[in-house]
């Protein structure tokens, strides 16, 4: 059985799930740089990439794990210039995202655009969540 996983039911996505939990497998959706407290895209790359890690993060959690069950992740890129001139900010978050060295398996995708061109970047994920149904 497929459930819909979503941190904040108030808030979510009307034209798809933020997540879905399969077995024990829970396949993310991409998400962005979209603040979900304020609903407001965060301006930067850097930035994006951060707050698009907190929302996996949130939405691994509301699904009964943590962010160390996320076994790969796929990020994609709409300006690599950026992404090239802001590479240690990125780099530090995703390091400060996971625990103790732990780092998921991850495909870096330079793309000509993403949904709105506010979106400099995109991450999907896929997860293993022990008891998951």
């Amino acid at each position: 059985m497929m459930k819909r996983i979503e941190p904040n039911p108030n808030a979510q996505p009307q034209t798809h799930a933020n997540a879905i939990l399969s077995g024990d497998d829970l396949f993310i959706a991409g998400q962005v740089g979209i603040d979900r407290k304020t609903g407001a895209t965060v301006d930067g790359i850097a930035s994006q990439a951060k707050v698009a890690l907190e929302n996996i993060e949130a939405i691994v959690t509301t699904a009964g794990g943590g962010i160390g069950d996320v076994a790969k992740l796929t990020i994609f890129v709409a300006d690599m210039e950026a992404f090239a001139a802001h590479a240690a900010e990125l780099q530090g978050a995703i390091f400060s995202t996971f625990p103790d060295g732990y780092l998921p398996a991850i495909s870096l995708i330079g793309v000509t655009a993403l949904l709105s061109p506010e979106y400099l970047i995109e991450i999907e994920g896929h997860a293993k969540i022990d008891g998951g149904s």
